[in-house]
């Protein structure tokens, strides 16, 4: 990402505040944000916050079918978004955006300049810069079959740091339960293990260490037959002049409930923030029937167990033979 526009965490704000002033549906959206029904859940070592965000009904809702996304209009291509809405540079390739449907106090949208498709491996060093530059902010990347509401349009988000247990919880998680996979002067692999989204956690002091590190990281997981790359959901920190990047291999990106018929029917189509920790329902019928029960088996289907993420793991150790 050759700079020719940067934006840092001081400025994101204050261009929410400044987007919010001139944009009525955004500005509603984010009052609304204030009263969203909320719960917490506790499974085992770790909490899951439930909450229920009606705005969110369309993207819960949205296939992601290669003829409905033809059909439909991008809504992420400078031509075809809002008139009120504001854009900054970011980068050469970029558009920094306010989220007009937001999960979290602060939601930035990062999109490319270009209409290409949703795919990780080129743009993890934009994804390294996009971290550091904004380090008050947990950066995510939805895999264009792992939640992305638009998978035909490359595109990062920043989010409020800490509202999400995982930005709380993968430290300890990775100290009690993790192990290691990979260990370098400038950085090192764990397992993210005992979760119900289970994956790996990058630690890297420089650029290059970190896309090393990812690579090795993508080179060991399965691509299916006509996906681009594998199904993942990747969260970023920049954290005391270093990288934590927590990537959650994806099985699939909805579970059964989605597509079952009268009370066994659950709208949800988790993306990174619920990966992250927060169950996003958009009907309040959904929010009210939600069990830990219920929780557990719908993370067991869309994400791998501990003993799936090993395996993973010994063929990034093989790889490297």
């Amino acid at each position: 990402m050759k700079p020719n526009a940067w934006i840092n965490s001081l400025q994101a704000s204050d261009f929410l505040t400044k987007q919010l002033a001139a944009w009525p549906l955004a500005k509603q959206n984010y009052i609304a944000l204030k009263s969203v029904y909320t719960k917490s859940v506790e499974l085992k070592n770790f909490t899951i916050k439930i909450q229920c965000n009606p705005t969110r009904i369309s993207s819960s809702c949205a296939k992601t079918e290669p003829t409905h996304i033809q059909e439909r209009k991008c809504f992420l291509c400078l031509e075809n978004q809002p008139t009120e809405q504001f854009r900054l540079f970011f980068g050469s390739h970029y558009y920094f955006l306010c989220n007009p449907y937001p999960i979290f106090p602060e939601h930035f949208t990062i999109v490319s300049r270009k209409h290409i498709d949703q795919q990780i491996l080129s743009r993890i060093e934009d994804f390294l810069d996009l971290t550091k530059r904004l380090d008050k902010f947990t950066i995510f990347y939805n895999g264009p079959k792992s939640g992305a509401s638009a998978p035909d349009h490359a595109h990062f988000q920043a989010v409020t740091r800490n509202s999400m247990p995982l930005d709380r919880e993968w430290e300890q998680q990775m100290i009690r339960y993790g192990k290691s996979v990979w260990e370098e002067n400038n950085g090192n692999i764990h397992t993210l293990e005992n979760y119900l989204r289970n994956g790996f956690i990058i630690q890297a002091k420089t650029k290059k260490t970190a896309i090393s590190l990812f690579e090795k990281i993508y080179a060991c997981l399965h691509i299916e037959e006509g996906d681009m790359e594998p199904m993942m959901n990747i969260f970023g920190q920049y954290v005391d002049n270093s990288w934590v990047i927590i990537i959650i291999p994806r099985k699939k990106h909805r579970p059964k409930q989605f597509y079952a018929t009268g009370d066994e029917r659950l709208i949800t189509s988790p993306g990174v923030a619920d990966i992250g920790g927060v169950f996003i329902t958009p009907r309040e019928e959904d929010f009210n029937k939600i069990t830990p029960d219920i929780l557990e088996d719908i993370y067991t289907q869309i994400c791998f167990d501990d003993s799936e993420i090993t395996k993973f793991a010994e063929q990034l150790t093989v790889n490297q033979k």
